[in-house]
Parts: C-alpha cells; structure tokens; sequence
C-alpha cells in the first residue's frame, strides 16, 4: 500500500477534501493511504508527526495555491 502525505495551506481544505473523495477507489482497494495534517491527534507532537509522515510517504503531494 502506498502512502500518500498532502501538504496544502488550511484555506484548501475543501479542495483537499474534494481529492480524497476522488481518490477513495484507491483507497477501498488497499492501493492508497492518504495522510494530512488534520489527522495528527489532540496532543500529538506536530512537527515530529509531519516529519514522520513526510519521510514514510511514498507519495507527496504539494496543493499548490495562491494561499500556499
């Protein structure tokens, strides 16, 4: 299965939104992961779980807007 982080600026957020749904085929057939940053838990260290995340991802992808 094949990781893939997303890195975007919170003004994006539904836009984000709108590309997981588009990409929960791949998700039902266990192709994909998706992982941002709104899935880090209440108290969970930030920057350390964005790291990790980031150097695990198979796939990073840059959401690039005016906002970003």
């Amino acid at each position: 299965m094949a990781t893939v982080f997303f890195s975007y600026s919170h003004a994006d957020e539904p836009l984000r939104d709108q590309l997981e749904k588009h990409l929960t085929g791949l998700k039902r057939q266990g192709l994909i992961e998706a992982w941002h940053d709104r899935r880090i838990e209440v108290g969970g260290e930030f920057d350390n779980e964005i790291s990790e995340h980031l150097e695990a991802a198979d796939v990073i992808l840059l959401l690039v807007s005016s906002d970003f």
